[in-house]
């Protein structure tokens, strides 16, 4: 019998790393409420232009509609490795983004092209869509 392994385009870390490095290029707010974030993604992870980003990370659904994608191991490594820092505010988990702009240009170019497109194109339709939100209420 011939196994194959079979690599995944992005893993769950990369994925956030390319996340948070696209942020601050685009000059976003460098502090993001972790389980907003996470549901907020939710909706675009079946979305054909983004799907292929959110090939190692898993969905998680409730019969409550608490949807949301899991990127906790993603954020304890990103902990461990400096790239971003725990803010505990009013019971919230938060996390403060630590790149510098010139930081995340070169985190971005380790990435391929079509990744880099895809993911930008995603932080601009998710900020869009929070600008959406605050001006129905």
């Amino acid at each position: 019998m011939i196994k194959e392994n079979v690599k995944v385009n992005i893993t769950e870390y990369e994925f956030l790393r390319l996340l948070v490095s696209t942020m601050m290029i685009q000059e976003r707010t460098p502090i993001f409420e972790n389980q907003q974030l996470q549901k907020e993604l939710y909706e675009y992870y079946n979305h054909p232009d983004f799907q292929f980003l959110f090939e190692d990370i898993c969905k998680k659904e409730s019969i409550e509609n608490n949807n949301y994608v899991d990127l906790g191991n993603a954020f304890q490594i990103a902990y461990a490795l400096g790239l971003l820092s725990m803010l505990q505010d009013s019971g919230n988990l938060k996390s403060v983004i630590n790149l510098s702009k010139e930081e995340s240009k070169q985190n971005i170019l380790q990435f391929a092209k079509r990744e880099r497109d895809a993911m930008s194109k995603l932080v601009t339709e998710l900020y869009l869509s929070k600008e959406k939100n605050k001006l129905e209420y």
